[in-house]
């Protein structure tokens, strides 16, 4: 019989791989998203909020993401199931969160010299099956790659 391990609160929390294609395509649409929001906004009624998340910004942190928005463009863009959307959100922003706090990992995974290029293959296969840490369980989960895993599946290409 298989015993799966658990901690006291239960099983552990699992992210499930995705296919690199699709990761690949929720990254080129999370990147699009990002843009829209560095774009100016011509809506009046909007300057007042952009002034508050500009003292936001201050923080060291980028514009704030509208976890909903993103979750509803990639089910709609890729056409996935609600599991399949979760995985691939928790999969970008991890990866996301990876490579801005780790330039030097950035570089690494990226093809030419400029950090905006596109993935590797491998830094795509790597992001798409390595295993997620869930931290923060309950309702601001968070999904992190381990920087050394990471950096271990590149070089292992």
């Amino acid at each position: 019989m298989d015993d799966i391990p658990s901690s006291p609160r239960g099983p552990k929390p699992h992210v499930p791989a995705v296919e690199p294609d699709l990761l690949a395509s929720a990254l080129f649409l999370f990147g699009e998203y990002l843009s829209g929001l560095d774009e100016p906004n011509d809506d009046p009624e909007a300057e007042e909020i952009e002034e508050d998340e500009d003292d936001e910004d201050e923080d060291g942190e980028g514009p704030p993401i509208d976890t909903k928005e993103v979750l509803d463009l990639f089910a709609e863009e890729l056409g996935t199931n609600v599991p399949t959307t979760l995985a691939v959100y928790m999969r970008v922003t991890a990866l996301f969160r990876l490579l801005s706090a780790s330039p030097a990992l950035a570089q690494l995974a990226m093809v030419g010299e400029d950090f905006g290029g596109a993935l590797t293959d491998e830094a795509l296969i790597a992001a798409a099956r390595l295993d997620l840490h869930v931290t923060k369980p309950g309702a601001e989960a968070a999904a992190e790659f381990d920087a050394r895993e990471f950096r271990e599946a590149l070089n292992e290409a």
